[in-house]
């Protein structure tokens, strides 16, 4: 059987990296190991990674740096670490879970179809208590799925949600990873968080990717998910198709819709930090790229415009399963 390498980094993150460890200890299928590079300050993060390390030494290893170096550079360095015998790179982010057989049945589909580069599943949202707050993410955002397919970039790129939808549900074949690299656009920005969106647009529309119709993954919403993070999300998936455009890799057409859309996510982050100018000046700019396209999700923005905020506060932590 293949050995799978299994990337994790974390911050800050002593009330959730337990579960996670666990749920990899977890899995039905044991030819593993776990990489963590750990860029939390002197909080008791690192001291809980130790401890696995010193139980499981030939399973998991882990380094630790402060100050931070954010999530590129932190990948990269893991990439560097990959055991030879490792022929996939699995991703767990810090707070997220696995479920028992996430590895196993990602590993029966690449023996399945040899030409698969990408295996994606999909997923369900935790609270802080590790309670389900949100059955599939995909049929509850009815985000296409594609198995054992090439995804065009257009329709790539146009998908309201991100088609393949964290890091913490692929995996992907080494060679293929070494060929693609996760890099950041700006790289002054440490935070860069596309760079799985960037990494998989790029190997995606150019190689077989496959999804898995069942949740693999316990994706985690708690205070660390909240606006202004998304908001620096919004902010780089911006850029980076004002990226896309300009190198030719994408039409005016959906340059044009996808900003719209892009704009229209960023004026209801701002709502629900009560920040009514910034969603007024995002709903008049995704106007301006495209008037016509998601009415219903324009429509909405000017009504929470005119409603009090704290009933868009909570009305919208709702509907979007904050916690």
């Amino acid at each position: 059987m293949p050995k799978i390498s299994i990337i994790t980094t974390t911050y800050k993150h002593k009330d959730f990296i337990k579960y996670t460890i666990e749920s990899i200890l977890s899995q039905t299928f044991r030819d593993w190991e776990l990489l963590i590079w750990d860029d939390s300050p002197d909080d008791l993060t690192w001291n809980i990674i130790e401890n696995y390390v010193k139980k499981y030494p030939d399973k998991i290893k882990a380094w630790h740096h402060f100050p931070n170096k954010w999530i590129v550079d932190n990948m990269n360095f893991l990439l560097e670490k990959v055991s030879s015998e490792s022929k996939y790179i699995a991703f767990l982010e810090w707070d997220d879970m696995f479920t028992p057989d996430n590895l196993e049945e990602k590993v029966e589909i690449f023996n399945k179809y040899p030409d698969i580069k990408l295996i994606y599943s999909d997923l369900s949202f935790i609270n802080a208590k590790n309670e389900i707050i949100l059955e599939s993410f995909f049929k509850q955002r009815n985000i296409k799925n594609y198995q054992n397919k090439i995804i065009d970039k257009n329709s790539f790129i146009l998908s309201p949600a991100w088609p393949i939808a964290s890091w913490s549900t692929s995996m992907i074949e080494k060679d293929t990873l070494n060929k693609y690299k996760i890099i950041s656009l700006e790289p002054e920005n440490k935070k860069y968080s596309v760079s799985d969106y960037d990494l998989y647009f790029k190997v995606a529309t150019e190689n077989k990717v496959y999804w898995i119709n069942k949740t693999l993954t316990l994706y985690r919403r708690h205070f660390w998910n909240l606006s202004w993070s998304n908001w620096w999300t919004s902010d780089d998936l911006d850029k980076l198709i004002d990226y896309y455009y300009h190198n030719s890799l994408i039409t005016s057409k959906i340059y044009k819709n996808k900003k719209s859309w892009t704009k229209i996510v960023s004026a209801i982050f701002d709502l629900e930090i009560w920040n009514k100018k910034f969603a007024l000046k995002n709903l008049k700019n995704s106007l301006k790229y495209n008037f016509l396209s998601f009415p219903t999700y324009k429509l909405a923005i000017i009504f929470f415009l005119i409603m009090p905020n704290f009933f868009n506060k909570i009305i919208l932590r709702k509907l979007i399963k904050r916690w």
